[in-house]
């Protein structure tokens, strides 16, 4: 045992040791604090001036130091606060010489970004940097991966899938095709409270118990996605291509994108060129097939779509326009109790805790009036839950103070 012990303490001295030093892209982050500070944006402990370890003097180990985590992106993603309203943010390093800027803002016009089925994340604000013009700083919103915390219930994914496959037709109908869609570039906006307590910008798996503590706490409490509602969004726009018009649109002749292991690009295909619409229509279907389809049980109802918009013929494949109408449909023929029923993770490592969350969550939003699909969908008429009488209120309380 000890044999073990002194090589894991080696590794924690040497991980402290790395982290007691910025590198060299945090580096740079450090340098634009008091350019950032004159924008209104304030950045956390570890990248004000002055900074030193927490640990090294707080008696609280660099595992569970606040200041030893580090941002992940490759350098090229900071969160800070925005001074004027407390808001975190996510800050962008976006170059100057591709079109995903001008995407990104035709995206986010005052004119598309009214429109509730644009679901592409917002672009808050644009700042030239101080020391290039290769680079601009992108404000947008802080954003987490879109399945975290675990999906409770059908209608939840339900709600998930017709959202991104809505953005994804408003995406095309403007004639942007995404050309990068992965688990990685769409994700969700959590409402304050999704993590009543929470959750550390850097890594949302970790929070603090009070603001400004120098320690980190795993597993934030969280409630479901139908008491505290989430916007789901596409992000990075960096292979995206925007065309005038329909009648302008053209094939593409190379590969693109992280989902390569499509029929287009190992067939060779590309070479006498890809329709991008279809091809964004096949990566949304290899997306929802790996990320939920695969990850949770009773989803059998999505398979016909998924296969559809996973067709090796990209001609054979619907738009998503029509994908869309396929997933409507689908919602629709489900009953109120079926989409309440709870979304079991084909993984059961965590199936008690999981299921023990699922019924809090859900007396809690029975007791809220909530209907399973929560926002509703324009347009889809489900039938709404009888609201509990006083002795079922009264039941459904004690549950919830007892469990």
């Amino acid at each position: 045992m000890s044999t073990t012990a002194r090589p894991n303490a080696k590794r924690l001295e040497e991980h402290a040791k790395y982290l007691e030093k910025l590198n060299d892209r945090e580096q740079r982050w450090a340098g634009y604090q008091p350019w950032l500070k004159s924008l209104g944006y304030e950045m956390r402990p570890r990248y004000q001036p002055g900074w030193s370890a927490s640990w090294l003097t707080s008696g609280i180990g660099v595992l569970e130091s606040e200041d030893g985590l580090l941002p992940n992106i490759h350098g090229k993603i900071m969160d800070a606060t925005r001074v004027r309203d407390g808001r975190v943010v996510a800050m962008k390093l976006l170059p100057t010489g591709r079109h995903e800027l001008s995407i990104w803002k035709y995206l986010s016009s005052s004119a598309l970004s009214s429109d509730p089925r644009n679901h592409s994340v917002p672009l808050l604000d644009v700042h030239p940097l101080p020391d290039t013009d290769d680079e601009v700083l992108a404000i947008m919103p802080l954003l987490i991966y879109f399945d975290d915390p675990p999906f409770e219930t059908l209608g939840e994914i339900m709600l998930c899938v017709h959202t991104y496959l809505e953005g994804l037709a408003f995406l095309h109908e403007h004639n942007v095709a995404h050309l990068d869609i992965c688990a990685a570039n769409v994700l969700q906006e959590p409402s304050v409270d999704l993590y009543p307590k929470g959750f550390h910008p850097a890594r949302p798996s970790y929070y603090v118990s009070k603001p400004g503590s120098p320690k980190i706490i795993t597993g934030p409490p969280y409630q479901s996605r139908t008491i505290a509602p989430v916007k789901y969004y596409f992000i990075d726009f960096g292979e995206s291509i925007k065309y005038d018009s329909i009648e302008d649109r053209q094939l593409i002749f190379s590969t693109v994108g992280h989902d390569l292991d499509v029929p287009e690009f190992t067939s060779g295909a590309f070479i006498r060129g890809v329709d991008p619409f279809r091809l964004d229509v096949r990566a949304m279907g290899d997306m929802l097939k790996a990320e939920l389809h695969e990850k949770y049980l009773g989803l059998d109802m999505l398979k016909p779509l998924i296969d559809a918009m996973r067709r090796d013929e990209p001609e054979r494949r619907p738009t998503a326009s029509e994908a869309l109408e396929m997933m409507k449909n689908i919602i629709s023929n489900e009953s109120s109790d079926s989409l309440a029923t709870f979304a079991r993770p084909s993984d059961n490592v965590l199936l008690t805790f999981l299921t023990k969350q699922y019924r809090r969550h859900r007396w809690k939003a029975q007791l809220l009036g909530r209907p399973p699909i929560y926002p509703e969908i324009p347009g889809l008429e489900l039938p709404t839950p009888k609201p509990l009488n006083l002795i079922s209120r009264a039941l459904t309380h004690l549950r919830l103070l007892t469990s």
